[in-house]
């Protein structure tokens, strides 16, 4: 089993939740508890999807130790978790230290945006993500379909448009 610390989307009560729900009633993961990093990232929302974004840098004065949920996930749920997250292209699946339910100490595999714009480190930065503090999430069936669209966006993202 591996852990992974879910800072976003997939979390209880946020709108792609419903891949972890699945997850668990297959049996393929199951909740954890409370996380947060012992290392501090900015947590940006971008304002395209309104999708938030743990930016791979520590460095940064909008870095703060994000606070999530932690998920124990199996191979299946790990490699459904990968496409989801469309790593490595989009994100960047890596272990990171977080503390768990106040006590443990553990790595969990979190997924990370490196090789991004450069404003984004401009953007106001968030210890903990909601939805409901942000205009309409759009899910992955509510963006546009095409790939070449996907392929735009992630585009805009990395700064490479």
């Amino acid at each position: 089993m591996h852990l992974v610390f879910s800072y976003g989307t997939l979390k209880r009560g946020q709108p792609n939740h419903h891949h972890m729900a699945a997850g668990i009633e297959s049996g393929d993961c199951e909740l954890v508890g409370f996380g947060v990093t012992l290392t501090r990232y900015p947590l940006i929302v971008d304002q395209l999807f309104n999708i938030p974004f743990l930016l791979d840098v520590t460095d940064n004065l909008n870095a703060m130790n994000v606070e999530g949920e932690v998920y124990s996930v199996n191979d299946v749920m790990l490699e459904r978790l990968d496409r989801i997250e469309r790593h490595p292209v989009f994100y960047t699946r890596r272990e990171i230290p977080v503390r768990i339910n106040g006590n443990t100490e553990q790595l969990a595999w979190c997924y990370l945006m490196h090789n991004f714009r450069k404003d984004f480190l401009q953007l106001p930065a968030v210890r903990k993500y909601d939805s409901k503090d942000y205009p309409a999430f759009l899910a992955g069936s509510q963006r546009p379909p095409a790939e070449e669209e996907m392929q735009k966006f992630i585009s805009y993202v990395k700064g490479t448009d």
